[in-house]
């Protein structure tokens, strides 16, 4: 919630007053804070989930007794790594002009390397090289996982749950290439556009994604929204799924 208030409500208003931080140093630096903790959890929460994927594969005999201990060990570590983030980290400042929260508030009147360092923030950019490197490791890995449990079959299952995270990654990768791209040199403003959205999908695409494609989950949620509860058929097909849905 934190982070779609930043990446829509926070970031969608400062950029049709055209603000940057001299025009509301106090509200920027405090929103900035949180919109860096709010992107760093989301990062450390994308790569978790994909982590405990991999683990529960890997261990499908002892998946029933990690997943919970892998669940919370998860919530610990986004909820600590996210406070370390906002106060232990400078802060990032929202620019119209560059249309991106960006570490310096360009606030000096005449820039100099002296003041680029001071506001550098190095754990910002380590946190999002780090994100790409283990999204492109275990998302290598968790496919040929599947791909393996598959036995080399175009099943179902196991092409909409590859579909599933492939959506799901794909918007905090975009926006993690676009901000590291971002220390170098200022892209052009679709990029920095398409940055923004995907940063604002990003924290809702989840729900719509699990809700269309994930089977079990868009049964839970009619029974829990609509009072629908649909009639358990077993079969050897449904025996099938059961048995993929761990993947």
């Amino acid at each position: 919630m934190s982070a779609t208030c930043c990446s829509c409500l926070i970031t969608g208003p400062l950029l049709i007053i055209g603000s940057v931080f001299c025009m509301y140093p106090t509200f920027t630096y405090l929103a900035g804070g949180i919109a860096l903790a709010a992107w760093c959890m989301a990062c450390a929460a994308t790569v978790s989930l994909f982590a405990n994927r991999v683990i529960s594969i890997a261990f499908r005999e002892y998946a029933d007794a990690i997943e919970k201990k892998l669940a919370y060990s998860s919530i610990a570590f986004i909820l600590i790594y996210g406070i370390f983030i906002y106060v232990f980290t400078p802060t990032v400042c929202y620019n119209s002009a560059i249309m991106a929260w960006i570490a310096s508030p360009l606030s000096e009147e005449h820039p100099s390397p002296e003041a680029d360092k001071m506001y550098e923030n190095t754990i910002q950019s380590w946190n999002n090289w780090i994100f790409l490197t283990c999204i492109f490791t275990l998302f290598s890995v968790y496919f040929f996982m599947v791909k393996k449990l598959a036995q080399g079959q175009k099943s179902k299952a196991s092409r909409a749950i590859f579909i599933q995270c492939s959506l799901i990654c794909f918007f905090n990768t975009g926006v993690a290439v676009v901000y590291n791209i971002l220390v170098y040199v200022t892209p052009s403003p679709p990029v920095l556009i398409f940055a923004q959205i995907c940063w604002a999908i990003n924290h809702a695409c989840p729900a719509f994604i699990y809700i269309t494609m994930n089977s079990t989950i868009r049964r839970e949620f009619k029974k829990l929204v609509f009072g629908i509860f649909p009639q358990k058929v077993e079969d050897a097909s449904t025996v099938k799924t059961t048995s993929q849905s761990r993947i």
